[in-house]
């Protein structure tokens, strides 16, 4: 190791002060008739270091990583904390700095080479070659330098080809692998030589047999392609041993040294290459049927515990015949923790799923297997379910319980089975109800059975409830409504007893088939049966003390309407209007109808209004009189002599056209007394003159002319 040194005597006050740097470095890399150290182009870089002497400590230590290093030439040579990299051929100082210090020192970069040449049989070789493929080629490669004999440098030399498709390289020995031109490159040490390659092939053409397609059914045996090769002076040569065969789907059939082997059905190309020429063929794979099917052929559902489930298999031959090929077939699980398979027979392993399936000759068939828990118990999530004619729904989950206490989802391996199928039947998972009625359905599975309830109703068209208004009284219990569903057929039920109510506000609460008032508010009363609702509105309020109506009679005419006010008084003292929410009857639907608060007459005769509230009633008499259309006399004139008399007939005509004779009943009048006089429809005529005769009835009024002669 040579050593280059700066050193000075001087301190400072500080408690560590450089006092000289040194430059480190190999003697090796010193050329002593150069006075400078060497580098190479493209070798490996020399190392630099830099010691700097302490007042602290008697060992220099390195300090090449905190130095500042210059180059005089970069484009000659580079440095990096010491580190020297040749760049280009050349002279450059080199400056390290540190503590105030500097040192300096030489370095020449140069080639290891004058250059480099490319030999062939030992010979320089040509900068071109016209190459056969087949041919072999080998290059080496040789250090030449001034005043030194040449080295053989061609295993550390790096060697490439401009085109790999044409040939490739490898420590000077050169494949050819196809027609093409390609420059051979060889360098070493910054230095490098080329030779170019034209490759050209020995044939003009290469022939498959069979030429253009090979047909292969699955099952059969390989099929072996022959490659033939034509040179360029026109003889052949078979090659099949010696080309190089692929195949562009190897998932439908390999190839090797032309043997086809079938993999699987499909449509593939092979291609046989050899030095430079090639040739293709299609080849199709079929399979020798038409389908294959698996009995059973859907999914299965299979207990942990159950026996082996024994699946067939069937082929359909492109004649049309039928094959049983269980046995010839190749069976697989995709899970074989779950169930085993062999020549179709399904052993259960483990609960989970799993996919069985069957192959032969290019067709294959899969089908789902579940297996599930041994259980103890079976229950059904719905212990009835109300449904109509003609309705069908899925089935309801069935949970079987295991041995140690889980649910598993059974649903799909039970056996259902409805005790009367006039009622409802079962089918693909479904049950269909039929006809009205009730019948057990039971979902049996290995001995344990569960059950439910189906109810088969009359289709409901509407809910009808007693009342479409209530009152509540506020801490009583009041009866709800009855409630009547009008079916599709027309018939109509009562069912109350089965409808189910709900409440609008917490005003009021439905318990036991009555409701509740809590406090004082308007509630919506929810009534549903079936798939059908309907709603009673509730008034929640204090109890009446008495019932007034206004009028406390109704005289109506047949066709003419009236309304009551009802007052109730509660027992707080205040009072509200109850027309509308009073609940009426009338004695005699024929006699009157009621809608509201307000009456109409509808015939002729007395009977009675009936409103209740809460509990009370009142009652209305009602008196319907049939009403005066018109009044009619026997005669519209008369003509008497003095002291003669003449009785008049008064006939009431009315609205229900049956005419009534009033004569005694008007009021009769005289125009002019001193002529005529009247009574009771009697005229007696007293003198010379004219006078009107006016009869008056039910405040209608009718009139005739009596002259006296």
């Amino acid at each position: 190791m040579l050593i280059a040194t700066t050193f000075s005597s001087i301190a400072s006050a500080a408690d560590e002060t450089v006092t000289g740097i040194e430059l480190s470095y190999d003697s090796w890399d010193y050329n002593t008739s150069t006075s400078s150290l060497e580098v190479f182009i493209d070798d490996d870089a020399v190392i630099v270091s830099l010691l700097a002497a302490t007042s602290s400590s008697s060992t220099k230590k390195d300090v090449s990583a905190s130095a500042t290093w210059k180059s005089s030439n970069t484009s000659y040579v580079k440095v990096d904390k010491g580190v020297l990299t040749a760049v280009g051929k050349g002279t450059a100082t080199i400056s390290a700095t540190y503590g105030g210090y500097t040192q300096n020192i030489k370095v020449t970069s140069d080639y290891v080479y004058d250059s480099v040449q490319i030999l062939k049989n030992g010979s320089n070789a040509a900068e071109s070659y016209d190459v056969s493929l087949g041919a072999e080629q080998v290059f080496t490669l040789s250090g030449i330098k001034s005043g030194a004999s040449n080295e053989n440098i061609t295993t550390n030399a790096t060697w490439t080809s401009s085109s790999s498709s044409v040939a490739t390289v490898d420590d000077g020995t050169v494949t050819l692998v196809g027609v093409g031109t390609t420059t051979i490159t060889a360098k070493y040490k910054g230095k490098t030589d080329t030779v170019k390659l034209v490759v050209t092939s020995p044939y003009k053409s290469l022939a498959l047999s069979p030429k253009t397609l090979l047909e292969i059914d699955m099952g059969d045996d390989d099929q072996t392609i022959q490659a033939i090769a034509t040179t360029t002076s026109g003889s052949t040569e078979t090659v099949t041993a010696k080309a190089t065969w692929t195949t562009s789907s190897a998932a439908v059939a390999t190839v090797e040294d032309g043997v086809v082997t079938p993999v699987a059905t499909g449509q593939t190309k092979i291609t046989a290459t050899y030095l430079g020429v090639s040739s293709t063929i299609d080849v199709v794979v079929r399979t020798p049927y038409q389908s294959i099917k698996l009995s059973p052929a859907k999914e299965y559902q299979m207990m942990l515990n159950s026996p082996g489930l024994q699946i067939t298999a069937e082929v359909q031959e492109l004649s049309g015949n039928d094959e049983n090929v269980t046995t010839q077939a190749e069976w697989t699980s995709s899970n074989l923790l779950v169930a085993t398979v062999t020549n179709g027979l399904v052993t259960p392993k483990a609960v989970g799923t799993t996919k069985i399936t069957a192959s032969i000759k290019g067709i294959s068939r899969s089908i789902d297997i579940t297996v599930f828990p041994s259980v103890t118990e079976l229950t059904i999530d719905k212990e009835s379910i109300d449904t109509f004619p003609e309705k069908s729904e899925t089935l309801p989950k069935v949970s079987g319980t295991t041995f140690g206490g889980d649910t598993a989802d059974v649903s799909k391996i039970v056996k259902w089975t409805v005790a009367d199928e006039k009622i409802a039947t079962i089918k693909d998972g479904k049950w269909t109800a039929d006809t009205v009625g009730k019948t057990v359905v039971t979902a049996e599975l290995n001995g344990l059975k569960a059950t439910f309830e189906l109810n088969v109703h009359l289709t409901p068209v509407k809910l009808v409830p007693s009342t479409k208004e209530l009152s509540v009284v506020i801490g009583k219990d009041s009866a709800l409504p009855t409630i009547t569903v009008v079916n599709q057929d027309g018939s109509e039920e009562d069912v109350s007893s089965k409808a189910t109510w709900k409440t609008s506000s917490d005003n009021a609460i439905v318990v036991n088939g009555k409701v509740k008032g809590l406090e004082a508010s308007k509630v919506t009363l929810t009534a549903t049966y079936l798939t059908k609702t309907t709603t009673v509105k509730a008034y929640v309020e204090e109890e009446i003390e008495k019932l007034v109506a206004e009028p406390s009679s109704l005289e109506l005419y047949p066709g003419k309407s009236k309304s009551v006010k009802v007052t109730g008084y509660y027992v707080s003292g205040k009072k509200v209007v109850l027309s509308s929410k009073m609940n009426w009857t009338v004695s005699s639907s024929t006699l009157a109808t009621v809608n509201g608060s307000t009456v109409k007459a509808l015939a002729v005769g007395s009977g009675k209004l009936t409103g209740s509230y809460q509990g009370k009633t009142l009652e209305i008499p009602i008196t319907v009189s049939p009403k005066l259309k018109s009044l009619t006399l026997s005669d519209k004139s008369l003509k008497l002599s003095p002291g003669a008399s003449y009785s008049l007939k008064l006939q009431a005509n009315y609205t229900t056209g049956n005419p009534v004779d009033v004569t005694t009943n008007a009021a009769w009048v005289t125009s002019k007394a001193s002529v005529a006089t009247v009574s009771n429809g009697k005229i007696i005529a007293l003198s010379k003159g004219s006078a009107t005769i006016k009869a008056t009835f039910d405040g209608k009024t009718v009139s005739m002319r009596v002259t006296v002669k």
